[in-house]
């Protein structure tokens, strides 16, 4: 799986099932306009289809999904607008389509939604605990910095948190991961994170917002999240993903009244515009 340097990506900051079970990754590119195909196949279909779900962010209503076939195995690829036509072959590497700004997507850093592929982490090989930022872009209602000191394994990236890399929408989500070790705590900027789950895996610990969620995600949490509603607290907060080889990003879900380009001091920052929700 070739994965450009300079990308975004996050496994566990949606609340889709296939997230959930660690079936699924959002993956962005350096340019975060166009979708790189991270395998070599061949494009079995192409369709678009139209998302019954509310997003007063979306740009349009429809989305894409395109099916690749690897060997023996299906890829699934949502939220790309296609270049290519069932029957062409694609290359690891090369352009394949244009991120869309659907419904299932709005709001969040533009990505494709990849399913069919499998994962396997590392331990930690840099850690730190992550303090400082730069602001890197400023919307109408949110604002992104980006983290300088980061903990890593190998060339993936993230904010360093709990002995491991944080990939969470909190408390939106209402469950997140911590990659490539854990030290036993679920504390981040001063905010208690959840509760322990499960350890779906070597070096990959769950958490939840409330005991048992995870359990009976299927059944409970994904109406939720079809809906576009919380699953559990209110608004998000931050969103902490991950990088490859750049550096990780956390998206504040808050008006910023400073500029891009300003050094900022992460805990203090979260106090400073979420007063209410950091005691």
């Amino acid at each position: 799986m070739l994965i450009k340097r300079g990308s975004l990506l996050s496994f566990f900051s949606s609340g889709f099932p296939a997230h959930v079970r660690l079936r699924a990754i959002d993956l962005s590119s350096p340019d975060m306009m166009t979708f790189y195909s991270p395998v070599s196949g061949e494009v079995v279909s192409v369709e678009e289809f139209t998302v019954g779900r509310p997003n007063r962010h979306a740009s349009a209503p429809n989305d894409y999904v395109i099916l690749l076939r690897i060997n023996d195995s299906t890829v699934k690829v949502l939220h790309v607008k296609p270049w290519v036509r069932p029957g062409e072959l694609i290359e690891e590497g090369k352009p394949m389509g244009e991120f869309v700004s659907s419904p299932y997507t709005a709001g969040d850093f533009p990505h494709a939604h990849l399913e069919g592929l499998s994962f396997r982490f590392r331990s930690v090989t840099n850690y730190v605990e992550s303090k400082v930022g730069r602001v890197v872009e400023v919307g109408r209602d949110y604002f992104d910095v980006e983290v300088l000191d980061y903990a890593s394994i190998g060339r993936l990236r993230g904010l360093g948190c709990c002995g491991g890399l944080l990939n969470v929408t909190f408390p939106y989500a209402c469950y997140g991961g911590i990659i490539g070790g854990w030290d036993g705590t679920l504390e981040a900027f001063g905010i208690e994170l959840g509760v322990r789950a499960i350890r779906v895996r070597r070096n990959v610990v769950l958490f939840e917002g409330k005991k048992g969620l995870l359990r009976n995600w299927e059944s409970e949490a994904s109406f939720k999240v079809l809906r576009n509603e919380p699953v559990c607290g209110g608004r998000a907060i931050f969103e902490a993903v991950l990088s490859y080889g750049g550096r990780p990003r956390v998206r504040f879900f808050s008006k910023y009244s400073g500029r891009v380009g300003d050094r900022v001091e992460l805990t203090r920052l979260v106090r400073h515009y979420l007063a209410r929700q950091v005691p």
